[in-house]
């Protein structure tokens, strides 16, 4: 099924995109989106071991299918100033 990926600050950045969508199975998981980013997107493969995924809201490990989740982000870490 398709669904839509939302891209967050430096991942967004080196992707030159806020977005992708991404063919994943109904069974895929939060490692299986984060590896189909790395293979689609080369320029985000440096960043995206450091990346965690949030699934409606909430980071969960990389384990953790996506399910039912209404929304899922791609985010790097960040750091304030």
């Amino acid at each position: 099924m398709q669904r839509e990926i939302l891209l967050f600050a430096a991942i967004r950045d080196a992707a030159g995109t806020d977005s992708i969508v991404m063919e994943l199975t109904s069974d895929a998981t939060a490692a299986d989106v984060l590896g189909e980013l790395a293979q689609r997107v080369p320029s985000v493969q440096t960043l995206v071991p450091s990346c965690r995924v949030a699934l409606d809201n909430r980071y969960v490990a990389n384990t953790q299918p996506l399910g039912a989740a209404k929304e899922i982000a791609i985010i790097p870490p960040v750091s304030g100033g």
